[in-house]
Order: structure tokens, then C-alpha cells, then sequence
């Protein structure tokens, strides 16, 4: 385990995540650039405020071969007031994980292995990683094989675009509406001016990229919603600075369509081992009628088909503007994982019970008569909160 308390214990790290990353990013079901390093210590700065982490670094024969970035913070769980650990990209990724730089079983045991043996006790632990991915495979056999017991949080899909040799062949196997809709928008905004498209790679670009962000943002219709990128601070800081990071590192792709040289369209992505991430995108409001988004895609299809670009990956929740373009989705599942510490094994304790009582409930309901007979009290959800409060009391005392 080693602390993180400064940009300069960072610095080591680096060339080796680099690689381990560079191998475990092959496609869809792979970790993505939100595992990187710029990525992790982007979130480091400005989501954890620069305060000390620790990540589990293990190595053999001198080189780094697994590394883990964790945070800690008091969490409830069920009721519980638990000390929970996570990695550091749970908070803000897509397809991340553990960096592991071959999927060996024994290194993986090793690292939980490690974590269960920390001085600074923990009582959950919790990680996202791709369903039916490697490493969601191989990380339910270590910790079943460790005694413990993975329960599921969240389960979240996100939709994806297999990227054609040409746009052309792309836009043909596009649904008719939508390539009505792209054909009439990029026509109606012609009428209206000067249309261009922009690709921002350098950092340089990058700058001008965001201003140009910022700018779309004031008058976009996720402003008026409180979805947008300046609605919050936090999510600025880190999108203007790790365009500029990705930028310098060659993996920044930012996309502009103008409008008489003005910006009215954006897609802020990274192009990493053939996989382009859709980070943010938006339009200005008074160009929603056009479909402008839509037309943007066009462009950016036809530049990520000459890349050879394989994927295009939408990230995020599958949203109606997303599934119109695809029906290939990928899935993320959050697990909950609970150590065999008091505040562990209450919050389990009461997670049985209420398993035990939705079951009941349900078998409630469907018996024939709505009164079963011969049956002995049940524990009610208020008896429930009852003793999760008296636990929470005798723990915290």
C-alpha cells in the first residue's frame, strides 16, 4: 500500500499504468481511458480535493503489475454507519476497475488479499466493472473463493455504436427517420448560413474548445434543466482540465459544428485504442428544431472512420437520442462487497432480513385467499428500522 499525497508520489506510477492499461483496453468490454492515469489524477485534484489516497501497487520482479487507487469515507449502508473503501474512479468513470496486467487469478487474490489485511479497518468495499467482462469474472471468483459475498447496487446500461469503414456505409444502416432527420437538419442549417465542423486534437485546440463549451452551455437546453456542464463546478474543473491533459497525451478529440464560424454543436470525446468515449455533448437551444447534434455525428463518423476507430461508445444512461442511433448496449454493475467486522456483518445481517421480508410480502400477495392462515407473526419493516437503530446506536457508542 502506498500513500498519495502529492503530485510527486504520482509521478512513479505513471510509465506502469500506462502499460497495464494499454493491454487491458482492447475493445467494448475492456477498461476504457477513464482508468487512465491522467484520468484517476484529473480526479484526484479536483473531485478529492488533492487530498491523500492510497493505492494498493503490487509487483513482481521489480515491475508494477496491479495498481489500485482507493479513497475511504464513512458511508450508511442498510442503516449502518460503515467505513467504506472504493476505488478512486468510482467517483466519475465509465469502464474501470482494477489495473491487473495480466488476468491471473493469484494476483487478484493477492491484492484482496491485501486490502482485507490493512491496519485502517474497513467494513464495505465497492467497485463497477462490465458485466460478462474478464475481469467482472475473474474478481466473483476471488471473492466468492474469499468468503465473501457479492451483492449487487446498481446495474447500468450504456449504448454503443460499432463504427463502419466509411460514413456512408454508416449512414445506411441508420434507422430512415434518423437519416431523414440528419439529411432535413444539415439542409435547414445550409439556409441558414455557413455550416463548418471543427476537430479539436491539440492543446492548443483544446482551449479554444472549451471556450467554445462554455459558450454552447450558457444557451443549451440542459442549462435550463441544471444538467450542464456549469451547473456544477466540480464537473467543470475536471472537464477543462483533462481535455487540455488528454490533449497533451494525444487522446483528446473534440468536436465542433459552427454556424457562420460560430459555435452551435459540440462533442467533447477521447480516442483511446480505437474506442471513441462521448464524455459531453450539447447544442444551442435556438438550433434544437435543426437536429444539430445529429448532423455533428455525421462529421464525426466520417473522421473517426479514417482513424479506424472500432467503437463508438456513448457512455451514460441509454437515452432517447442515444437509442436512435444504436441497440447495442454494454452494462456496468456496481458491487457491494461486506467485510466480517461488526458494522459488516449488522449491515448484511440486515440485508437478509429485508430479502426475507420482500419475499414474504410477495408470497402475501399472490396466495389465493390474501389471508393465509396458521401463519406466525411476521417481523414488520418497523420492527426492522427498530433494531437497525438500536444496532447503529450500539456501534457508534
Amino acid at each position: 500500500m502506498e500513500l498519495l499525497r502529492t503530485p510527486e508520489d504520482w509521478d512513479p506510477l505513471r510509465s506502469s499504468w500506462d502499460r497495464i492499461l494499454e493491454r487491458q483496453s482492447a475493445g467494448i468490454m475492456d477498461l476504457d481511458f477513464t482508468a487512465s492515469f491522467d484520468w484517476a489524477y484529473t480526479l484526484w485534484q479536483t473531485h478529492w480535493h488533492s487530498k491523500p489516497i492510497h493505492a494498493l501497487v503490487m509487483r513482481k520482479a521489480g515491475e508494477i503489475v496491479a495498481i489500485l487507487p482507493l479513497y475511504r469515507l464513512n458511508k450508511t449502508v442498510r442503516r449502518i454507519p460503515c467505513r467504506t473503501v472504493l476505488p478512486l474512479f468510482e467517483l466519475y468513470s465509465g469502464r474501470t476497475g482494477i489495473l491487473l496486467d495480466k488476468s491471473d487469478r493469484a494476483d487478484l487474490e493477492r491484492i484482496f488479499s491485501s486490502l482485507r489485511s490493512q491496519p485502517t479497518t474497513w467494513d464495505a468495499f465497492s467497485m463497477t466493472v462490465v458485466q460478462g467482462s474478464a475481469l467482472e469474472t475473474l474478481f466473483l471468483q476471488v471473492v466468492r473463493n474469499a468468503g465473501l459475498i457479492p451483492l449487487v447496487l446498481e446495474e447500468l446500461r450504456s449504448p454503443y455504436i460499432p463504427i463502419h469503414d466509411s460514413w456512408n456505409t454508416q449512414f445506411a444502416a441508420l434507422p430512415k427517420k434518423l437519416r431523414s432527420t440528419i439529411r432535413n437538419g444539415e439542409k435547414r442549417l445550409v439556409e441558414r448560413g455557413a455550416l463548418s465542423y471543427s476537430e479539436c486534437r491539440s492543446p492548443k485546440d483544446a482551449k479554444v474548445f472549451n471556450a467554445a463549451v462554455a459558450e454552447i452551455e450558457l444557451d443549451c437546453w440542459k442549462d435550463s434543466a441544471g444538467t450542464s456542464i456549469a451547473a456544477n463546478p466540480v464537473h467543470e474543473a475536471f472537464h477543462r482540465e483533462m481535455t487540455v491533459r488528454a490533449a497533451e497525451r494525444g487522446t483528446f478529440s473534440g468536436h465542433l459544428l459552427l454556424l457562420d464560424d460560430q459555435p452551435i454543436a459540440y462533442v467533447m470525446g477521447i480516442l483511446y485504442n480505437g474506442v471513441f468515449l462521448d464524455l459531453k455533448e450539447s447544442y444551442r437551444n435556438a438550433f434544437r428544431e435543426m437536429s444539430p447534434g445529429h448532423v455533428l455525428k455525421g462529421f464525426i463518423f466520417s473522421r473517426l472512420a479514417q482513424y479506424r476507430a472500432t467503437a463508438f461508445d456513448f457512455m451514460g444512461k441509454c437515452e432517447d437520442y442515444k437509442m436512435k442511433w444504436t441497440d447495442k448496449t454494454y452494462c456496468r454493475v456496481t458491487y457491494l462487497l461486506l467485510n466480517d467486522t461488526l458494522r459488516g456483518r449488522a449491515a448484511r445481517w440486515l440485508g437478509r432480513i429485508g430479502a426475507s421480508m420482500a419475499r414474504a410480502e410477495t408470497t402475501g400477495r399472490v396466495t389465493a385467499s390474501g389471508q393465509p392462515h396458521g401463519r406466525k407473526q411476521q417481523t414488520t419493516a418497523d420492527d426492522v428500522l427498530a433494531q437497525a437503530d438500536e444496532m447503529r446506536g450500539a456501534i457508534e457508542n
